[in-house]
């Protein structure tokens, strides 16, 4: 067969993609959820409702995003989901294919790594990815409220779907039992089974945070700043007045640190 370099143009041209950018400067969540979590945790024999081992495997995967030059500005992490703050778009260019492919390969394979350490099993873990742009800082605050209001609604169905499997309840007559039931009627269900949803452990109930936090450190007689990452496992509501000013200090931190690398680059 013979070719030369210009009969293999055309394959450029076959390449299916999008481009699209976020815009500079806008910030933005990266949201990843996990694909078939409930096939992979019955693999594992992971504890149900909820597994802290697999929690923390998700934060094991999630710390690698500030130690490998993702540098984000936090991460919240509920059930099988990465809610990921990013203040800017310099990674990538702002290409939305590039960050979105990269990021779930990323935690992927971060995750599945993490999960055979400590499960002691082979596995495969897969995450999909998509962008949600957060322009103003009330914007990423009315989101992660969002997504905390989401946590607690997925705590209260799981606890209440795996009670009702212990009962002999088939996945079908749970589905169609949940099905409208409101949160007060679930509640009075679950207590009904000497469960009270209100006191089961605050990170299954609110979710987890992971952030930069800074330190002050000597050198000598120089005063310098490190960051270490914090996890957060005793949230406030984010619609409290506590959540609030939590998250505009992690703001403010992050704007520092940025301030900080600037000049040094400078």
């Amino acid at each position: 067969m013979k070719v030369n370099s210009q009969d293999f143009k055309k394959w450029r041209e076959r390449e299916i993609f999008l481009k699209i950018h976020v815009p500079p400067d806008a910030p933005f969540f990266l949201r990843l959820d996990g694909w078939r979590f409930q096939r992979l945790s019955e693999k594992l024999k992971a504890e149900k409702p909820f597994d802290k081992r697999f929690t923390e495997c998700l934060i094991s995967a999630s710390k690698k995003l500030f130690t490998e030059g993702f540098n984000p500005t936090l991460v919240y992490i509920s059930s099988d989901e990465l809610n990921i703050l990013f203040l800017n778009t310099k990674f990538f260019g702002g290409r939305v294919e590039k960050i979105d492919s990269i990021s779930a390969g990323f935690i992927s394979s971060a995750f599945t790594l993490s999960l055979a350490k400590t499960f002691k099993k082979e596995c495969i873990a897969a995450f999909d990815s998509r962008i949600v742009i957060t322009q103003t800082d009330e914007m990423i605050l009315e989101y992660l409220c969002w997504r905390q209001l989401n946590t607690w609604r997925n705590h209260n169905n799981a606890y209440a779907y795996w009670i009702f499997r212990k009962i002999g309840l088939k996945p079908s007559e749970i589905a169609e039992k949940l099905k409208g039931m409101k949160t007060k009627e679930l509640h009075e269900e679950m207590f009904k089974h000497g469960l009270n949803l209100t006191q089961t452990p605050q990170w299954q109930r609110r979710g987890i945070l992971l952030y930069k936090e800074p330190f002050t450190k000597h050198f000598g007689n120089q005063l310098v700043v490190r960051w270490t990452i914090r996890e957060n496992w005793e949230l406030p509501l984010f619609t409290s007045e506590d959540g609030e000013k939590l998250i505009q200090k992690i703001l403010k931190w992050k704007r520092k640190e940025e301030r900080i690398i600037g000049k040094r680059e400078n």
